[in-house]
């Protein structure tokens, strides 16, 4: 019997619960739908949005696995639960607090995906750098006898999740990496950046900020924000966790939000219970929506913020490939390795 659990929820369930009247359904709208005619709000349940079957499920040898969906709830989810219930309640938050709401941050900004298609951009313009340490270990390789190099018994760990094939011809001193960009990169970088680079998050200070009255703040299926800032005006969302006084922000509930600013002891005060701030903030998070803007209740405006995409075919060719993604990218990396 399949014990796996396929369908993964990039947003966490109980996170969602926090925008939702009944503790069962939420408000949603869609960024990209196939028909005008399609309404702007409709209520659905949590359990059956934000999710994408089989996203972080992959392959063990012959045997699929979900490890990745329960290092996220055990590592990440799990510790964070009392953190929000506290934050709810508007108690004060302890350093071991904020580390493990900095730790759920991080992750969640990771593991959506917006950052999926962000990452692949960027890794098919970069590949060359990637591969450079592979490169260095497979030429000293390079004086055996061996004509092809097997990679996946040179390497251990996380970087078994990377789909590379290193050939070396030693005759004429030829050497050949074949990869894939995709699933199993994806998860590597997962893996690697809430591993190894995860202690930095654990530095940031956050604030709790509240919304004006007649402000309910939404979240969205990418609800950390990395910004810019310069002014109300002049502002993009390409900052990152190491970049001096960029701000990380993210939506807790309709009425409370997290921000923190790195490398600085920021103001906050003059942002609390903002009418100013608090329109500004909403304003960003509908922004900044990949596919979805979630609400406890259907919001005005969101026309002259982040009008919606009706696309029949963008639509089925989205649908088409989370359909088929994994299937797709098990061969793939399969006839990769084998």
């Amino acid at each position: 019997m399949d014990q796996i659990t396929r369908n993964n929820h990039y947003i966490p369930q109980f996170y969602l619960k926090n925008w939702s009247q009944d503790g069962n359904s939420i408000f949603v709208y869609n960024l990209l739908v196939p028909d005008s005619r399609i309404p702007y709000w409709s209520r659905k349940k949590i359990k059956s949005t934000a999710i994408w079957n089989n996203f972080y499920t992959r392959n063990d040898g012959e045997k699929e696995i979900d490890d990745f969906e329960k290092w996220f709830g055990r590592e990440f989810e799990s510790p964070v639960k009392k953190v929000f219930d506290d934050l709810l309640k508007g108690h004060t938050l302890d350093e071991e607090k904020f580390k493990k709401l900095s730790r759920f941050v991080g992750a969640q900004y990771l593991r959506t995906p917006a950052r999926l298609n962000d990452l692949m951009t960027r890794w098919r313009t970069e590949m060359p750098q990637l591969f450079e340490d592979v490169l260095q270990k497979a030429s000293k390789q390079l004086k055996t006898n061996s004509q092809i190099i097997s990679r996946q018994s040179q390497v251990s760990g996380e970087e078994k999740l990377l789909p590379i094939k290193v050939s070396i011809n030693k005759d004429i001193r030829q050497m050949k990496v074949d990869s894939l960009v995709g699933k199993g990169m994806y998860l590597f970088a997962l893996k690697h950046l809430l591993t190894k680079t995860v202690s930095v998050l654990g530095n940031h200070h956050w604030h709790v900020i509240h919304a004006a009255d007649g402000v309910s703040f939404p979240t969205s299926d990418d609800p950390v924000i990395c910004l810019n800032y310069n002014s109300e005006y002049e502002y993009d969302f390409k900052g990152g966790w190491g970049r001096k006084n960029g701000n990380i922000i993210m939506p807790i509930s309709s009425k409370l939000l997290i921000i923190t600013q790195i490398g600085c002891n920021m103001a906050s005060k003059q942002l609390d219970y903002s009418g100013h701030w608090s329109k500004f903030f909403r304003k960003i998070i509908i922004e900044h929506a990949h596919r979805y803007v979630y609400a406890i209740e259907p919001q005005k405006g969101m026309l002259a913020i982040n009008p919606r995409m009706v696309n029949a075919t963008l639509f089925k060719k989205e649908k088409d490939i989370m359909v088929g993604w994994h299937k797709e990218q098990m061969e793939e990396e399969a006839q990769l390795r084998y």
